[in-house]
């Protein structure tokens, strides 16, 4: 058999030609892991926006019951013609279960639904009283006692100024005058015992007509403090909701208590100037956040 000799030069290889491969074997290995991270993005993204379409809902919310929170845009002077301008919007989670401070979305048979912040829970205690703020200024508080719990009224209080709830009034520091009784007195005053002593404290009007006004001491559904102040036990199955602007919300201190089974949900997120755009950018950063938080843990 024939050996043949090969040369040095049978295979020849230009500094030219190496870069050239190494550039195309780069670049395609750079596009087909680009692609495929892209396809497990996207895939994942589908599977979680097809849970999450079936999870959420999606409202707008008219007026301006829950400003500043939301529909900030609405002018002061626009209070009383603004009731069905709509803003913004919030995305709900109809599967996870409520806590005190979210804003809720509630749904009465035959009503529409409307957009509150949830205050208190079946067996709390609660109250709207005067009181005085730092700088001595009279103003309105909300008071609640959680079921359970003993507190002092002065523990009870809630500050909403942010700290507490993560939102604020409109007047946090102003008395409550309802846009619907402007004609009536803005609090309402109420005598109760303790321990043989007289306390007189006032109430914010509405709340003290539909909750306190039959108020019988000794009664299993009050509670009076050791300062006097009356409290309403929210009922079994009930649930008690305000808007964040007092004074242009119609909300539980007029129609009372309502059933647990009317929540829809509560608000996972706001859309801000709500359109196409902003809802898919709102659901997008909500994906990202989601996400964080699962590798996070």
């Amino acid at each position: 058999m024939q050996q043949k000799n090969f040369d040095g030069d049978f295979i020849k290889y230009s500094d030219k030609k190496v870069k050239s491969e190494t550039h195309n074997l780069a670049w395609y290995l750079f596009s087909r892991i680009t692609l495929y991270i892209l396809i497990l993005f996207f895939a994942f993204f589908f599977i979680w926006y097809t849970a999450f379409v079936t999870t959420h809902r999606f409202y707008a919310v008219s007026g301006v019951s829950m400003m500043p929170t939301l529909n900030s845009q609405i002018e002061l002077d626009e209070m009383d013609v603004s009731q069905d301008k709509s803003f913004d919007a919030v995305y709900v989670d109809i599967v996870s279960r409520p806590e005190i401070f979210d804003i809720i979305v509630i749904e009465r048979p035959k009503e529409k639904s409307i957009i509150k912040r949830l205050m208190a829970l079946e067996g709390d205690f609660i109250t709207i009283a005067q009181t005085t703020n730092s700088e001595g200024k009279e103003c309105l508080r909300f008071y609640r006692i959680p079921k359970g719990e003993t507190l002092s009224d002065e523990e009870a209080q809630v500050i909403e100024d942010g700290s507490d709830g993560d939102y604020c009034l409109l007047e946090p520091d102003a008395l409550w005058t309802h846009k619907a009784n402007l004609n009536t007195p803005e609090v309402a005053t109420l005598s109760a015992s303790k321990d043989g002593q007289t306390f007189s404290h006032k109430y914010e009007y509405n709340f003290f007509t539909n909750f306190l006004s039959d108020f019988e001491d000794g009664a299993e559904n009050f509670y009076v403090s050791d300062e006097g102040l009356v409290y309403v036990k929210v009922p079994q199955g009930k649930f008690f909701y305000l808007g964040d602007n007092r004074a242009h919300s119609s909300d539980a201190r007029e129609r009372g208590f309502c059933d647990i089974g009317n929540i829809v949900g509560r608000s996972e997120f706001f859309v801000k100037d709500y359109n196409f755009a902003n809802r898919l950018w709102e659901v997008v950063k909500y994906y990202f956040k989601e996400i964080d938080k699962f590798f996070a843990r």
